[in-house]
């Protein structure tokens, strides 16, 4: 209970629900914590509520430059062992920080791990929204290829300051999909996600409405922004681990490469899509394609262009969810 926890976050026009946010944090069970927010150029009231919190938290304000930029400032501002992240229209539940460090404070000695747990989804007006968590690491696992296929969202896990310090923290020159690119350098690095299966946050779901990154089109930076993010990531791993990419890292790969060139085929991308296709196809020819079983037995045979529109069609048609 001693162990000092430094909760970070990044805020950028947040108004609606950053006092929100910073409440779930105070009334953490957890005695030993504090918060620092950092304000990534908002125009909004950010700057009128982060000051009507006085001394309970320490806040700072910077042109903007993005959310990874902000956290890698609070990183280096913070002064605990452990690094909670939390976005400015998320909630703390109550118990996490006290949960998650009994938990990790647990682990055997000389355990290079990180302790992470569930999200609860909910909408703009806190209702709850279903969602499907991460599917926790098994025994046999590759770790790499579990990472890279079931990434826990950026609040899930307790961090250690000294792992994140380690690879550098967030690349601030990530549009989208930071977490991802994160967690991946620190697996690289021979970290262990350890999995505990309780609620720590309140992920608010912007219903598409452009809310948060993550409502953003694939293209928003670019359509092939996702395209050379995989690619830096494959070759990536390949000079870590130096070795050839194992067949499931393969896989998981292609299957992100595939899930992207969806996306933005959607977005009437067609030629950048066709990119996607290829290099999945490249990384693991049989089992790089995802989606429904419908469109998993349209692939083959009219190729992933077309069995898209067809999948569209029957979507228009309520055929298909």
């Amino acid at each position: 209970m001693n162990t000092k926890v430094s909760i970070v976050m990044p805020c950028h026009n947040n108004d609606a629900y950053l006092k929100q946010a910073i409440d779930s944090v105070l009334a953490q069970t957890y005695p030993s914590k504090e918060v620092i927010v950092i304000d990534d150029g908002s125009t909004d009231r950010s700057l009128d509520i982060l000051d009507s919190f006085g001394d309970r938290i320490r806040w700072y304000t910077q042109p903007n430059q993005g959310a990874p930029a902000a956290r890698n400032r609070g990183l280096t501002l913070s002064e605990g062992t452990y690094i909670k992240f939390l976005d400015a229209d998320d909630l703390l539940l109550p118990h996490t920080i006290e949960q998650q460090v009994a938990l990790a404070e647990a682990l055997p000695p000389q355990t290079k791990a990180i302790v992470y747990g569930n999200v609860q989804r909910i909408d703009t007006i806190g209702q709850p929204l279903p969602f499907d968590n991460p599917r926790p690491s098994q025994p046999g696992d590759d770790p790499i290829a579990h990472i890279l296929e079931h990434c826990p969202l950026t609040s899930c896990p307790l961090h250690r300051k000294d792992y994140l310090e380690a690879i550098g923290g967030f690349d601030p020159t990530l549009k989208k999909g930071q977490e991802h690119d994160l967690h991946l350098r620190l697996v690289l690095s021979g970290v262990r996600f350890i999995h505990h299966a309780h609620d720590v946050y309140q992920y608010r779901d912007g219903n598409g409405q452009d809310h948060r990154i993550s409502d953003q089109q694939l293209s928003q930076y670019g359509p092939l922004n996702h395209f050379h993010t995989l690619q830096a990531h494959q070759y990536l791993i390949a000079d870590q681990t130096d070795q050839l990419l194992s067949r499931p890292v393969r896989r998981a790969l292609a299957r992100r490469y595939w899930a992207f060139g969806r996306g933005v085929l959607r977005e009437g991308y067609i030629n950048e899509a066709r990119q996607y296709f290829s290099a999945a196809r490249q990384l693991d020819k049989h089992r790089c394609a995802v989606g429904q079983t419908p469109y998993l037995l349209l692939v083959p045979f009219l190729g992933p262009v077309w069995a898209e529109q067809v999948m569209t069609h029957l979507r228009y048609l309520a055929l298909v969810p």
